[in-house]
């Protein structure tokens, strides 16, 4: 049984980190240590409509035959995994308490954690980390607190085990961009960063400054929001929407026109004109809804007392293989914002996944990733 959540560490070095969302299962193993890790396998599995919903199991028997069939095709050493979770059952806060012992703290922190966390105590998993003096006093610390509803967490765990696996820890997805894809540029005096993780259904958001989190948002914007105006837009079935979203060519990299009265005769090599210009306006639409999302999370993190502008965005996720997105985003949000690079923590691919491959998967690895590294990698 898990009884903790995992907040900025882990409990098992080496375990295979696995995210699973609405869309996929995604899992890597990792061998060495920060600073030298190699790449030993990488796995991923499409899940059909139904197994997963808001971030949380909707079908365990499913999802455990699922996660059979993906077992069954790979050569994952060993069968201990790290899960990660994010949904509406998962609460992090941060919290001031005078600067004490850890065992005292832990003592303080069990009678009032209630006051921070509204899920019943006798419900939740619990888990905290220091991270160092307050802002607003120096003689208190700041505290991240995560908390979990224990049914939510049980229930991924037992589908999990069914599957065949064993999970022995559970952490935050936010929590483990710190380890796969903040800047090392930016533990100094460059600002704050956001890392974004969009996912199929949900997105994670965290503001990091000084290596540290300082605010973790779940957004309910997802890539199946850009799936679905898109689908609107252009009048089109969710699976053709879903294909010209990640289209060359047809993304938000290029100019948006509209087409003219009566469009040029039509090619092969050509799409409709028309059509480029309605894809285009749904992932434009669906851009701003997530920007708006992102820009109101830099917004209440910068009215926090010791905070400072967020001078970057950093992108993970199923978005990230948007085409033109990045830039799109910027000019959106007035700031920069880079693709995630994961893989530069990565020294060596011994995996099953050759590395042209890997590149193109890179966004969608960067949860999957964290997982697997230790804490500091």
């Amino acid at each position: 049984m898990l009884d903790r959540i995992t907040a900025l560490g882990r409990l098992l070095p080496q375990a295979i980190g696995m995210d699973i969302d609405r869309s996929a299962i995604k899992a890597v193993q990792l061998s060495g240590s920060p600073g030298d890790y190699a790449l030993e396998h990488v796995g991923y599995h499409r899940l059909p409509e139904g197994v997963i919903s808001g971030g949380e199991v909707a079908d365990p028997e499913l999802l455990a035959a699922e996660i059979r069939s993906f077992w069954e095709s790979h050569s994952f050493r060993g069968r201990s995994v790290f899960l990660g979770v994010a949904n509406e059952q998962v609460v992090v806060r941060f919290v001031s308490f005078p600067r004490m012992e850890p065992s005292e703290l832990a003592g303080a922190l069990s009678f009032q954690a209630q006051d921070y966390i509204p899920i019943p105590l006798e419900e939740a998993i619990l888990d905290h980390v220091v991270l160092g003096p307050s802002p607003e006093n120096p003689e208190e610390d700041r505290v991240l607190l995560v908390a979990a509803r224990r049914e939510m967490v049980l229930r991924f765990s037992a589908a999990v085990r069914s599957g065949g696996l064993r999970p022995v820890g559970v952490d935050v997805k936010a929590l483990c961009l710190l380890r796969s894809v903040l800047p090392a540029s930016f533990f100094d005096d460059e600002g704050d960063v956001v890392l974004l993780d969009v996912g199929s259904e949900l997105s994670n958001l965290l503001v990091a400054g000084g290596g540290r989190p300082s605010l973790v948002r779940f957004l309910p914007v997802g890539v199946e929001d850009f799936v679905r105006r898109v689908s609107e837009t252009a009048d089109l079935p969710a699976d053709q929407a879903e294909k010209l979203v990640f289209e060359p060519g047809v993304g938000l990299g290029g100019c948006l026109r509209r087409p003219p009265p009566e469009p040029e005769e039509e090619t092969e090599e050509l799409p409709d004109p028309a059509l480029i210009y309605d894809v285009r306006r749904g992932l434009e639409e669906a851009s701003r809804a997530l920007a708006e999302e992102v820009q109101r999370s830099a917004e209440y993190h910068q009215a926090q007392p010791g905070a400072r502008e967020v001078s970057l965005v950093v992108l993970s996720g199923e978005a990230g293989l948007i085409p033109g997105i990045t830039d799109h985003l910027s000019e959106l949000l007035g700031l920069p914002v880079r693709p995630a690079n994961p893989l530069a923590r990565i020294s060596a691919n011994r995996s099953n996944v050759p590395d042209e491959q890997l590149r193109a998967m890179e966004p969608v690895l960067a949860v999957a990733l964290g997982l697997a590294m230790e804490d500091g990698g």
